[in-house]
């Protein structure tokens, strides 16, 4: 599992771009994945747009060097609002609570591979679902538990995409307002 994270170590510390986000492959990842990445945005802008709004102007901070410590090339090739995420290649993912998130927060999961079986289990909810290549979740990873135990058929990946609380703290960035039917209704009647 590789994690690419904008983060610090301590509540003191200024935000820094992890070792993983500064070395060539990650550049040719972030550029060869940045159409993926807009797409997760807009979704995640029609799903959440509290969220979305949050994560672009903490990232839009963030690339101008605020509470960073220093900055980085690669960061210009950053398109993700989230500020964080991880890539899951042929790994079982026990099932966990996503601790660093604010419970507002969703992560978004996106499967991929080539696998022909493969379910995301949400035991909080007594909730499997199909977690065929092509599919993305939204899932309140601080509030429930998930996991993948098996998949069967070929490769699995999961692009993780995830925002961590302390970084939007530490940028000044309100928490969203749980997500309900109102936000969609005034979306539908602004159409």
């Amino acid at each position: 599992m590789r994690q690419l994270i904008l983060s610090f170590k301590q509540l003191t510390d200024q935000l820094y771009v992890s070792t993983d986000l500064r070395s060539e492959e990650a550049e040719d990842f972030l550029q060869s994945t940045n159409s993926l990445f807009m797409l997760s945005n807009a979704i995640t802008a029609l799903v959440a747009s509290q969220q979305y709004d949050s994560g672009l102007s903490t990232i839009q901070q963030i690339k101008q060097g605020k509470e960073l410590d220093s900055l980085h090339d690669n960061l210009n090739h950053w398109y993700s609002i989230f500020s964080g995420f991880s890539l899951i290649v042929n790994r079982r993912t026990p099932f966990h609570r996503d601790t660093g998130a604010s419970p507002t927060y969703f992560d978004l999961l996106i499967s991929g591979g080539t696998h022909s079986d493969c379910r995301l289990e949400l035991p909080d909810l007594g909730s499997t679902l199909s977690y065929a290549p092509g599919t993305g979740v939204f899932v309140t990873g601080r509030v429930l538990r998930h996991g993948v135990s098996s998949w069967s058929g070929g490769e699995r990946i999961c692009l993780a995409q995830f925002m961590k609380d302390a970084v939007q703290d530490r940028l000044g960035q309100p928490r969203p307002g749980w997500t309900n039917i109102d936000d969609f209704l005034e979306m539908a009647l602004v159409a």
